[in-house]
């Protein structure tokens, strides 16, 4: 195995770590969105932390598809 390919399969581990972490968040917080009341205002929202969680989530798993798919381009034929 070449370094590239070592460092490839570290990113990409690396990455796939923070989409599972970024995930944990955001099952961390699931009992708390679950557990709303049903007559909650949206102005009670915590509109911040939702936003910081799942914009972390969401910029965490777009990271690891796209190096997913730098990796996979590497390696197909042309």
């Amino acid at each position: 195995m070449s370094r590239d390919e070592a460092n490839a399969v570290l990113a990409f581990k690396n990455a796939w770590l923070g989409a599972v972490t970024s995930a944990e968040a955001l099952v961390k917080m699931a009992p708390a969105v679950q557990g709303l009341p049903d007559d909650s205002v949206p102005a009670s929202l915590d509109f911040e932390a939702y936003h910081r969680i799942l914009g972390a989530h969401a910029n965490a798993v777009a990271g690891l598809r796209g190096l997913l798919d730098d990796l996979k381009r590497k390696i197909e034929p042309e």
